[in-house]
């Protein structure tokens, strides 16, 4: 009888043993696949980290601007205003007019090296033509013993002027700060009225208020459009 007893036990735990085993399995967590990294995707990539930066400025300049120049011997006159477009990356062309002695109208091209920042050196060049005036009086040391009256005509002349500066552009409006000269090409323009014959310094006056020779200006260049 006690045999037949153990034998009962026996066969019950080993029927009990694979149920157990399949309640244990199927509370454990599914196991994970294991597989190759993902490729990582745009999101992944900046994730917690800064966007990638903007691409280079190539220029501060707008397409088109106007400009008003003041100063001493610019190609459009001691005030002169012009308008200026851009044809490449920092050269522009530019055509204008202006009040001397004598009207003056003329283009140019001119030739930024660092248009993306905002201080940039240039060169460039022009030609200006000056109008025709009649009688100008023009008086040395007046009101002195040794003072000097002339009349002169001032015949219409064509000028080449070779530029270089500076070019401040914070942003639409910028300043363009000039050193040049200029080479008369059509000869002398100035015949002194009567057949007066001026003394050396009232030749140097004259020839300097004359176009041609050396130009300063300040200049301001106001961007259009956006």
């Amino acid at each position: 009888m006690k045999i037949f007893t153990t034998v009962a036990t026996l066969l019950a735990l080993s029927a009990g043993v694979p149920a157990l085993a399949q309640t244990q399995l199927n509370t454990q967590p599914p196991a994970q696949p294991s597989s190759p990294m993902a490729p990582a995707t745009r999101s992944t990539i900046y994730a917690g980290q800064p966007a990638p930066a903007a691409g280079p400025m190539l220029s501060r300049y707008r397409t088109s601007s106007l400009g008003i120049d003041l100063g001493w011997g610019g190609p459009y006159g001691g005030i002169g205003f012009y308008y200026a477009h851009m044809v490449g990356e920092g050269t522009d062309v530019n055509a204008g007019l202006g009040l001397g002695v004598g009207g003056k109208i003329g283009v140019g091209v001119r030739h930024f090296f660092s248009p993306a920042k905002a201080v940039s050196p240039y060169i460039g060049a022009n030609l200006s033509r000056s109008g025709k005036i009649d009688d100008v009086r023009i008086a040395l040391n007046e009101g002195t013993p040794s003072e000097e009256e002339a009349y002169y005509n001032l015949s219409a002349s064509g000028v080449l002027n070779l530029r270089t500066g500076f070019r401040w552009q914070p942003g639409r409006v910028g300043l363009i700060g000039t050193l040049g000269y200029g080479v008369r090409f059509t000869g002398d323009p100035v015949t002194y009225s009567n057949g007066y014959r001026p003394s050396q310094e009232m030749r140097d006056l004259v020839n300097a208020v004359s176009p041609g020779g050396l130009e300063i200006s300040l200049g301001m260049s106001i961007g259009l459009g956006q």
